[in-house]
């Protein structure tokens, strides 16, 4: 939407369904976190936080922010958001697809 020169107000609706669906995210891997670590990770959710307040930093800038100034804090977001999810699909301890929907399956 920023790149087609939508207006600020699309962008604002695109950003709160983005940080609705992070939010919901961040919310079902720390209960799979819960269920299958021995401990929780603070640090892990201390990541999540820290994305989550990036983009409601950005979304609060979206009508006072120039358009150099947006751009950067968008690749900031888009960045935190893309290590986090690849760091996630290293964790040594994750579990692996398969086996979540084996558990899913097994539990219905």
């Amino acid at each position: 939407m920023y790149l087609e020169k939508q207006s600020r107000q699309r962008l604002l609706e695109a950003l709160d369904r983005l940080i609705e669906c992070t939010q919901a995210s961040f919310r079902e891997e720390e209960v799979l976190m819960e269920m299958f670590a021995s401990a929780p990770d603070s640090a892990h959710r201390d990541k999540h936080n820290e994305v989550l307040a990036q983009m409601n930093l950005l979304r609060s800038n979206v009508l006072d922010c120039d358009r150099g100034r947006l751009l950067a804090q968008l690749i900031l977001v888009d960045r935190q958001l893309t290590s986090h999810i690849s760091d996630a699909l290293r964790l040594p301890n994750s579990p692996q697809p398969d086996l979540l929907v084996e558990r899913e399956t097994a539990a219905a």
